[in-house]
Parts: C-alpha cells; sequence; structure tokens
C-alpha cells in the first residue's frame, strides 16, 4: 500500500452506476485522505437517472459526473482496484490488491429498486475505509456511538455543538445558542440523548420540544438533531434519532416533526432513512441573515400507536 494517500479504483462496465455510487461514498466519507477514480470497460454517456436520485437521497450529488473510459494507466495509478462484474476487462499487475463485488446492477431500474444496491455499497464502503485508513482518525472510527440521557454534565458540550450547527447556517433560523437554562426550560426531559465516544466525550444529541399546550396535541413534539462536525458520516444522528423514536413511542408519542432549509440535504437524508417523511415547504417563512427563506416540513408517524 502507498505511503501516501490510497488510492482506489472502481469499475463496471458501464461506470454509470455502481463504480460512480462506490466513488462517490468513498470520496464523501473521506473527505480528500483517499485519491478516488471510477471507469467503465465500454462506458455509457451518462449517469443513470435514477442512481443520481437515489445519492440525492443521502446528500451526494453525482447529476454533473461524466463516466470515464478504464485505462491501462489508471489501474497503474491505484493502490486498490475494486472491479463489479467486469473482472476480466481489467489489467492485472502484481502487488496491487484487487477485489470483486458482486452487486446487481442498477441499469434500467428506477429509484426503489436502486436504494438496497447503494445501501450495500455504502456499507462495503465503510469497511474498506476502515480497513485502508486504520488510523485516520475519529472520522474513521467505526465504535457504535453510546447513547445515554443527556444530563446538565453535558450541558457545555451539547451548546458547543449546538453552536457549531448554528454557524454552519443551515440548521436552524437562530443566530446564537441558548443559555444551558433556557435549553432546560423548553427541552422535555425525557426525550434528551446524546452520543458519546469511548472517551466519554458528546459526539452529538437529540432533544424534542412539545408543539402546544393543547390537550390535543399532546402526542406531538418537535425535535432537533446536531451532530459535531467531526463525528458526522459516522451513524451518530442516526443512532440518536433511533433513540428519540424510542423513548417517544414509549411516552405515547404519535407524532415527530421539524423543519429543514431545503439547502441542508444532508439533513433530509439522514431524517428519509429514520423514517421520517415530506409533508410540504413553507415558502420564505423567516428571514435568516437578511435573506428569505423556505423551510421543508418533515413527520415521522409512529405505526405503533393507534
Amino acid at each position: 500500500m502507498s505511503t501516501t494517500a490510497p488510492s482506489v479504483l472502481f469499475v463496471c462496465v458501464h461506470n454509470a452506476g455502481r463504480s460512480q455510487m462506490a466513488a462517490a461514498f468513498l470520496t464523501h466519507l473521506t473527505q480528500g485522505r483517499v485519491q478516488v477514480r471510477s471507469a467503465g470497460s465500454t462506458p455509457a454517456e451518462t449517469v443513470n437517472p435514477a442512481v443520481v436520485e437515489a445519492m440525492k437521497e443521502v446528500g451526494i450529488d453525482i447529476s454533473a459526473e461524466i463516466p470515464k473510459v478504464l485505462t491501462t494507466e489508471a489501474v497503474q495509478a491505484s493502490d486498490v482496484v475494486i472491479t463489479m462484474g467486469c473482472g476480466d476487462a481489467c489489467p492485472f499487475f502484481p502487488g496491487k490488491r484487487y477485489l470483486d463485488w458482486r452487486l446487481d446492477d442498477p441499469a434500467g431500474r428506477g429509484v426503489a429498486a436502486v436504494r438496497p444496491i447503494r445501501d450495500e455499497i455504502e456499507t462495503r464502503i465503510r469497511t474498506l475505509i476502515a480497513e485502508i485508513l486504520p488510523s485516520a482518525g475519529p472520522k474513521t472510527g467505526w465504535a457504535a456511538p453510546r447513547i445515554v440521557a443527556m444530563t446538565p454534565e453535558h450541558a457545555a458540550e451539547v451548546l458547543a455543538i449546538y453552536q457549531f450547527g448554528i454557524d454552519e447556517g443551515q440548521a436552524t433560523f437562530e443566530t446564537t445558542a441558548p443559555t444551558w437554562q433556557q435549553f432546560d426550560t423548553v427541552k422535555l426531559t425525557s426525550h434528551r440523548h446524546v452520543a458519546l465516544d469511548e472517551a466519554g466525550r458528546v459526539l452529538g444529541w437529540v432533544a424534542a420540544s412539545p408543539v402546544s399546550d393543547r390537550c390535543v396535541y399532546s402526542g406531538v413534539v418537535e425535535h432537533s438533531v446536531y451532530v459535531h462536525p467531526d463525528a458526522r458520516n459516522l451513524g451518530v444522528g442516526l443512532a440518536l434519532l433511533h433513540a428519540l423514536v424510542a423513548s417517544t413511542e414509549q411516552a405515547g408519542i404519535w407524532t415527530i416533526q421539524s423543519g429543514i432549509f431545503p439547502e441542508n440535504l444532508p439533513s433530509l437524508a439522514l431524517h428519509a432513512r429514520a423514517g421520517f417523511r415530506v409533508i410540504g415547504i413553507r415558502e420564505r417563512i423567516g428571514r435568516h441573515h437578511g435573506v428569505w427563506r423556505d423551510v421543508t416540513m418533515i413527520e415521522r408517524r409512529s405505526p405503533l400507536i393507534s
């Protein structure tokens, strides 16, 4: 393996589906720490539209990608070569690591059929990252976070993560994180959770507030979920949402709702995976730093509470 950034080449016949999803996931999850290429033995002219749509659902846009033809030079320049059903078309060079991933071909399929292929590719990519970047730091550490109830001892880290999200400009209309007293007053005690790493550091948090004091809305809450920038793409957000769903369902709450800026594609993708659906868009609902912003309204209705 190279002593510099490792390089990976994904190869499939048309380079318009499986290999480009794999390349996009690896690029996205490693943020430049791996040199990524994709190619096809007989590449199509454009990427499969269903593949583009499926990747947009998880916050990755590959609509501008152009399928590339497989070359001997690309194979020579790569440390790891991963073929997807076209190994015979790929030149062999001693000393390189070759893998063959047997995956269904998304060609001619709709988005619903592409999703499980996409998710299988993501799983394999995460395993690959752990193998080729074993000491790359917290972004590639795959130990599952520990989800516990949020307590005042977590306050400073929770509010710091809140401020990180605010500063990025796509999470909320708020411009400054509240004090702990303000936070504690509006968030329901039974539905606050934090994700901790092995050292007990807070990686992210989720909390919910009632939407109304009218008894008819007693089973409806509005939630927020924030993940530290260094802990993203590790499953922290999904684990937190699962914890929130579990605690709210146990309490008889039937609807969790929230509003997300349409530009915040990673958050929309995360919530889709957790079972949330888009119910509409509130256009120009508020000003954010002097700019009118739309808000996508989402909700999760519990299938367990009738």
